[in-house]
């Protein structure tokens, strides 16, 4: 495992981080918790450090095998958490307010049982609200209080990005970058680069659709939240994807770990978080930082492909 700084924090992180989305159990199908946990722990095995979770991520549990997986390792691992969808009011709603993220707060410590968060982040925020910069004095208060260490905003969109390290007040800036959506590349790069945010990658097999599993016949589980994809855009972006195919020779590599070797040729990452719900599927993401093996040319023509095809101007891939 290869290890980078992870912008102004000074976090050595693993490139290759684990995102704990899946393993909540409520938005990627059905998951044991057995084989969450073995997944958690094969990737601390072979030097994973930077475990991204928030609560919401099975209303809690998430964050709660996280905690059972870290007993005997506390120190040892960089935790990250986001905070800003209500469930415990029932359903699930956006909610930024100052008494609610303060209390949701005190709630995944709880869940996570550590006194101090290494990484809090705003959970997709609208853009007024990276705007106005009020939550970030919030987040200040609970990192004097050493509730946090350090704190950052997970985005949507490059004007979300933008804004939030236009701010001056974040430390990490967590964005969608994949072989399909590469706006980051120009457009906020260079701006976290010349502020020292740190950049985690998320979403870079774009939910799944660049592992090569996926037709257009695909049918989700309806625990999956891929079941309320609008087909016509899924679609789309799979004709994206077979675009990628019919000009870049995979034969020497699978789809996914030629989509995490492009995202980590970029130096401005920190690290890339995919999913993983078992073992096997940590060992295959693990090979993009333990033996890369896509030569420049090969990166070169997956960049080209992107910006010279029309294609992909449009139909952005979002959640």
């Amino acid at each position: 495992m290869k290890y980078r700084t992870l912008g102004r924090t000074g976090l050595r992180v693993s490139e290759i981080g684990f995102g704990a989305w899946a393993i909540g159990g409520t938005s990627y199908g059905p998951t044991r918790d057995e084989e969450s946990l073995e997944a958690l722990e094969t990737a601390f095995e072979h030097g994973v450090n930077f475990f991204d979770t928030a609560d919401t991520y099975g209303h809690g549990h998430s964050e709660e095998l996280i905690a059972q997986f870290l007993k005997g390792k506390q120190g040892k691992a960089i935790i990250a958490t986001k905070a800003g969808w209500d469930f415990y009011h029932g359903g699930s709603k956006k909610n930024f307010d100052f008494d609610y993220i303060r209390f949701a707060c005190e709630e995944s410590l709880k869940r996570l049982q550590i006194e101090t968060i290494d990484l809090y982040q705003l959970h997709n925020p609208s853009l007024a609200q990276i705007e106005s910069g009020a939550l970030f004095g919030l987040f200040d208060e609970l990192k004097q209080a050493g509730k946090i260490r350090f704190y950052g905003v997970s985005v949507h969109t490059p004007s979300e990005a933008l804004a939030a390290i236009r701010s001056g007040k974040i430390d990490t800036l967590q964005l969608i970058f994949n072989l399909l959506d590469q706006r980051p590349i120009e457009i906020v790069f260079p701006e976290a680069e010349a502020r020292k945010v740190g950049l985690i990658v998320r979403q870079p097999y774009a939910c799944g659709l660049l592992t090569g599993k996926y037709t257009e016949e695909s049918t989700f589980h309806k625990m999956d939240h891929r079941n309320r994809w609008v087909r016509d855009r899924m679609a789309l972006d799979l004709k994206k994807f077979e675009r990628f195919k019919s000009e870049f020779p995979l034969a020497h590599i699978t789809p996914p770990r030629a989509a995490l070797e492009f995202i980590l040729s970029f130096e401005q990452v920190g690290v890339v978080i995919p999913g993983a719900k078992t073992k096997s599927q940590v060992l295959e993401n693990l090979l993009a930082s333990e033996d890369p093996t896509l030569r420049a040319q090969e990166l070169g023509l997956l960049r080209r492909i992107y910006e010279e095809d029309p294609l992909f101007k449009t139909n952005f891939f979002r959640e």
